[in-house]
């Protein structure tokens, strides 16, 4: 038994005697792009797409193309109209392949479309809407925003980054997309 463990712990030691000066030649950071550090946005629009960006908003609200690249052809429009769902899974939550819709123990959640358009986004809405909606986790028509929006991280942004984010949101075209209601749990 000790001849066992007195192997096992050579092997150990060997492996990391080879593998460290592997892992000491690597660049820091390899694998990942060049930091380009941005300065803060200088005018409400640039800072809320700054936020947007770093919110994770583009994650579930934009659709995706090939290779999940984010379609800004249709920035922040939602679940697209004819995409399909999200596949039932015991035990577990799912996701559609463009990441717009989620199943899970809450029923399904369809990414709504965030653009200004009138009739199928946020065109009919006011700044005084989106704070209460973000503020509560509750939107205008008294719906509970479903995971997996991160209202907990978002509920408490000072005022200024939501006026920002808004101002983002209305610069954007309108995009006229019917995302469907969500679904409760079966």
């Amino acid at each position: 038994m000790i001849r066992k463990a007195t192997l096992a712990t050579a092997a150990l030691v060997a492996a990391t005697s080879l593998s460290n000066p592997l892992i000491a030649r690597q660049a820091p950071g390899a694998g990942y792009p060049p930091p380009k550090p941005q300065p803060v946005g200088a005018s409400p629009v640039a800072r809320g797409a700054q936020l947007a960006m770093l919110g994770g908003c583009h994650d579930c609200h934009t659709p995706k193309g090939a290779n999940f690249a984010l379609d800004m052809t249709r920035p922040l429009s939602g679940h697209p109209q004819n995409a399909a769902l999200p596949p039932e899974v015991v035990g577990g939550i799912s996701s559609n392949m463009m990441l717009t819709a989620w199943r899970g123990p809450w029923g399904v959640s369809i990414a709504r479309n965030l653009t200004p358009d009138k009739e199928t986004g946020l065109g009919d809405w006011t700044l005084a809407d989106f704070k209460k909606t973000i503020r509560t986790g509750v939107n205008k028509k008294g719906e509970t925003l479903l995971p997996p929006m991160p209202i907990m991280n978002l509920q408490n942004l000072p005022d200024q980054d939501l006026e920002a984010l808004w101002a983002y949101l209305r610069s954007l075209k309108p995009v006229k997309n019917v995302v469907g209601k969500p679904l409760p749990p079966k």
